[in-house]
Formats: C-alpha cells, structure tokens, sequence
C-alpha cells in the first residue's frame, strides 16, 4: 500500500512539473482599445402662423435634428400661444431643445500563441462598390480620398517572413564582422611578439586567430606560420 501511495505522488509531481512547463510555452498578448467620447447638442426653434379672410402665412416647422451630439428627437421643451378673434386667427410656437452625451468604451483584443510562432488580431472594412469619381486629366497627378485597403492576413505573414529572414541575415553578417575583428587583432598581437622575438606568444596568437579567420586574412596567417615551421 505504501509503495502504491509513493507511485500516485510521483506520477502527481510529474504531471504539475509538466503542466508548468506546458504553460510557459505559451506567450498571451492583449492590445486594449479605448474610446472616450463627449458631445453637446442645441436645438432652438421658433414657428408662428396667421390666418384671416382669404389668406394665412406660416413660418418655420419642425426643428432639423442636429447631425452631432447624438441628440433625442423626442427631448426638449414645445411650448406656444395661439390667439383668435375678429376673423383672425394665429399663434407662435418654441422648441427648445438641449442635451450631452459622453461615453467610455474598452476592449482588449487578446491573442495566445506558441513561443516564436506568429499571429494576428486583424479588423477589416471592405466596401465593394463605387463611392465617387475622381476624373485625371492631363498633366495632373491623380489622387483619392479613398484609404488604401489594409493588408490580407497572408500578405501581412508573408512580410513577418521577409522581415524576420532580414533580421538574421543582418545579425549573421554582424556576428561573422565581430569574429573577423577578433582574428585580425589576435594576429596582430602574433605580428608584435613575433618581431619582439617572443616566438611562443606568437604561435599562440597565430592559432587563435586561425580558428575564426576566413579569407585572404587566413592565408596570410597559414604562410606565416609554415614560415616558422608551425
């Protein structure tokens, strides 16, 4: 029983150890979005009519939403008077209307991949139709107002691809500068204790560079050492 008791915390430990492990190569990236808006709206109107014997004359109507603000169309104050007598008839009316509205919108756009793969959180609009006309005449430049369409999942992976065998071509030639300039300076260190007679801390400068040096800075390195007979 004890022995059984020993194998189920092992096999326990193991599957944590390897749940942790799992986790870790996992790489979770969140883009929160926020949007803050505040608007103000004023409606004010004014009608009044007259009617008498044989003619009438009216003046204004319902008032024009305003197109910002985010107004209610059933908000506001509608007040009037109206008057008769004599044959005559009319009235004035007021609409008085005012109001604010304010938001606060946030979204996070979260997205788990593996450890060095891609991904992508992508948001398109596509509108396949005509929405104007720009005419190019002669000797012009042409130029729209339409925004140019954002790049397809596809072409933007291929990108990360170029960009990312770009990189490592620059870090390649990069490292292999660095390793160059290591050979020169040891072998310029062999030079110094070669002519200063020091023929042992020469030889050793000259291995050491040959490691690394590529080129014409290598056969330079191997005559001199066949030179000393190394």
């Amino acid at each position: 029983m004890a022995s059984i008791h020993f194998a189920l915390a092992i096999a326990l430990v193991t599957s944590i150890l390897q749940s942790e492990r799992a986790n870790a190569q996992l790489i979770q990236q969140t883009i929160p979005n926020q949007n803050i808006g505040s608007s103000f709206f004023e409606n004010n109107g004014v009608q009044w009519n007259v009617n008498g014997p044989g003619f009438f004359a009216n003046f204004g109507g319902g008032n024009a939403i305003a197109p910002f603000g985010n107004p209610d169309p059933n908000a506001g104050l509608r007040t009037g008077v109206g008057i008769a007598g004599g044959g005559f008839s009319g009235g004035i009316g007021l609409n008085l209307a005012q109001g604010s509205s304010r938001s606060n919108v946030s979204t996070s756009a979260s997205l788990t991949t593996t450890d060095g793969m891609p991904g992508y959180i992508s948001s398109q609009t596509v509108r396949p139709f005509v929405t104007g006309i720009v005419p190019v005449v002669g000797g012009q430049a042409f130029t729209s107002s339409m925004p140019p369409l954002p790049p397809s999942p596809t072409a933007a992976f291929g990108e990360y691809q170029r960009s990312q065998v770009a990189d490592m071509q620059r870090r390649s030639a990069a490292h292999q500068e660095s390793v160059q300039k290591k050979a020169q300076h040891a072998f310029e260190r062999g030079q110094r204790a070669e002519e200063e007679g020091n023929l042992r801390m020469a030889r050793a400068n000259y291995q050491n560079a040959l490691r690394t040096a590529q080129g014409s800075l290598r056969v330079e390195i191997l005559m001199r050492m066949r030179a000393r007979g190394w």
